[in-house]
């Protein structure tokens, strides 16, 4: 009978050792499948993904693979400089704006938006701070319950007045939640302070100084201008305007990797500024916020990031790893592509380090 016990005994332990053995592989990827140099496992991985988009990859400012793939337009390629709708990924643009006044002293991050918008509902208990890092509680006007109209030309004002007598989400400062709302205030706090347009403010103080020849927020004639797909078929159309300085910049793979460089270089903020920023100032799991980045562990390096889409069909994810140099850009003009699991895995085969699934979502 203990003989049998024993047998029994080992039996289990033998099937749930196997059992751990195979989770750890079932869960683990470590691109096995590809071979070849890092740019030539990368390519590799985008092709059988049937990526469509724009990659660009760099590492200690060093530019290491940068590729387009499928078409931006009927019978145009994508490349590095095609332009993109970027969407959200303008929000980083609109921080490190809001960032630059606060070092000259012209604004305070602790300032009540009362000081800008005395009219705005609640404005005495809502700090810029807020904004930036969306624990505001001011609704999105963007979700679904509003049914935005995303195709006509707006004007920053009248985006602010689709939820104006909406309530509070949350108290200030004590949750989070995605906030176009936040964003175009901060674009109009800009405008205040500065006294010139957004779209000015940004051209003059972003993208000169980053060597940013590419970026813009109309385009101009014979830009190669990528359209946005919705399973492959032209998408819906969208008006820059509906987003304001939540998301109104059209860029370049290339141009993006500058502005990159130029934060790391510390052209745009000081150090301790962009530290300031990659710093989590609002979270609600499984989203953590600094401010206009989303702060994060990635593979277990500490990292900023950044998403980015339109229902026209753009799907575009930015890491940055802070302390090894390496930076992913993944602009998408197809709705159905994963930006950001992209960007995860070619992650992974940078570092050439095994990725878990659940590392692609968070």
């Amino acid at each position: 009978m203990r003989r049998l016990y024993k047998i029994a005994l080992i039996s289990v332990i033998t099937l749930a050792v196997l059992g751990s053995a195979s989770l750890f592989l079932f869960f683990r990827d470590s691109h096995g499948n590809l071979s070849g140099s890092i740019p030539e496992q990368i390519d590799q991985y985008l092709s059988n993904q049937e990526f469509q988009g724009t990659v660009l990859i760099s590492k200690d400012g060093k530019v290491i693979f940068e590729k387009g793939y499928g078409t931006a337009a009927p019978h145009v390629q994508n490349n590095t400089n095609t332009l993109y709708q970027i969407a959200s990924l303008t929000k980083s643009f609109t921080a490190v704006a809001i960032m630059q006044l606060a070092e000259k002293q012209m604004l305070h991050i602790d300032d009540s938006i009362a000081k800008y918008f005395p009219d705005f509902p609640n404005a005495d208990t809502i700090t810029i701070g807020h904004l930036l890092s969306h624990s505001s509680g001011i609704p999105d006007y963007l979700k679904p319950d509003y049914q935005f109209d995303v195709s006509k030309v707006w004007e920053p004002n009248d985006l602010i007045e689709v939820v104006r007598n909406e309530p509070l989400e949350f108290t200030p400062g004590e949750s989070f939640s995605y906030s176009n709302t936040g964003y175009v205030l901060l674009g109009l706090i800009i405008e205040q302070v500065s006294g010139q347009l957004y779209s000015d403010y940004i051209e003059e103080q972003i993208f000169k100084p980053s060597g940013m020849h590419n970026s813009m927020f109309e385009t101009r004639e014979g830009s190669q201008v990528a359209e946005g797909h919705v399973k492959g078929k032209t998408g819906p159309p969208i008006h820059n305007s509906a987003s304001y300085a939540g998301g109104d910049i059209l860029s370049t793979a290339e141009d993006l990797a500058l502005f990159d460089e130029a934060l790391r270089q510390n052209l745009l903020v000081s150090e301790e500024t962009a530290k300031l920023m990659g710093t989590t100032h609002a979270s609600k799991f499984p989203h953590q916020y600094g401010y206009g980045w989303y702060t994060q562990d990635v593979m277990g390096y500490k990292s900023v990031g950044h998403s980015g889409g339109y229902p026209s069909g753009f799907r575009h994810y930015i890491t940055r790893l802070q302390d090894n140099e390496l930076t992913i850009i993944v602009l998408s003009n197809e709705a159905k592509v994963n930006a950001k699991k992209i960007n995860r895995n070619l992650t992974s085969i940078v570092l050439q380090e095994p990725i878990w699934y659940w590392e692609e979502r968070f």
